[in-house]
């Protein structure tokens, strides 16, 4: 099955095993036909690379720079791509969070798995996931009215003297109120990662140890006592949603 959002992309495939590369190269071709591959056989040369990828497969075991390392120096340089970490053992996968990784494969990786965390990658580089499934719905009474707001909607909510301002793809609400009321009213889809911010962990971008880029470009902050429990959160939020 072909996705027509997954074509015209760029993809960087970074392994130092010719055979793993083309076998990345191949399944990124059947589900994204007429998007750009470009592949590197070492964390250095992607590194050394001026050219701009949507999303990166990069292996974490290679020989020289490891794969942990070449995302560690791609961030450091501002790369914003979605990177998703290959491996052989899933006992690395806290560290690839730890450098913002979108996900993980483990090897041999399904072309069911592959297909589902490449329709993921594709919808966190373009437009906000679309409402899931039995949807939950909360009800606010803002400017003399009340408003139905599903919670798939929500990228994040955040508080300033007991008006809460809830950011979704459509523009901003804002309603009196406790963030805490709202985050007992959400699923585990939401996390709390500071006494004033609630986020949406379906639209999280990337994040570092003390703030959390959304996919609409807003920056969060994260309390340095929550960044063990985002990562715990995120990864159960994504097996979820496997």
């Amino acid at each position: 099955m072909k996705y027509p959002e997954m074509m015209n992309m760029r993809y960087a495939v970074c392994d130092d095993e010719t055979v793993l590369r083309q076998d990345i190269r191949e399944k990124i071709a059947l589900f994204s036909p007429g998007s750009v591959i470009v592949e590197f056989s070492s964390g250095k040369d992607l590194l050394e690379s001026s050219e701009a990828f949507d999303i990166i497969f990069l292996d974490i075991g290679m020989e020289g720079i490891d794969g942990m390392q070449t995302a560690k120096e791609l961030r450091k340089n501002g790369c914003t791509s979605a990177i998703i970490f290959v491996t052989a053992y899933d006992n690395r996968v806290f560290d690839a969070f730890d450098v913002g990784a979108f996900n993980f494969l483990v090897k041999p990786v399904s072309v069911e798995k592959f297909s589902e965390v490449l329709k993921r990658a594709i919808e966190s580089r373009s437009e906000p996931p679309k409402a899931v499934a039995h949807d939950r719905y909360i009800t606010v009474r803002t400017g003399g009215i009340s408003a139905k707001l599903a919670l798939s909607e929500i990228i994040y909510a955040e508080v300033f003297n007991r008006i809460v301002v809830v950011h979704t793809a459509g523009g901003n609400l804002d309603y009196y109120g406790r963030i805490s009321e709202l985050e007992k009213l959400s699923d585990n889809s939401f996390f709390r990662c500071h006494r004033s911010y609630l986020i949406n962990l379906r639209y999280l971008d990337r994040y570092t140890s003390s703030e959390i880029i959304m996919t609409n470009g807003d920056k969060v902050i994260l309390a340095q006592k929550r960044y063990s429990e985002l990562v715990k959160a995120y990864m159960r939020f994504i097996k979820t949603e496997s």
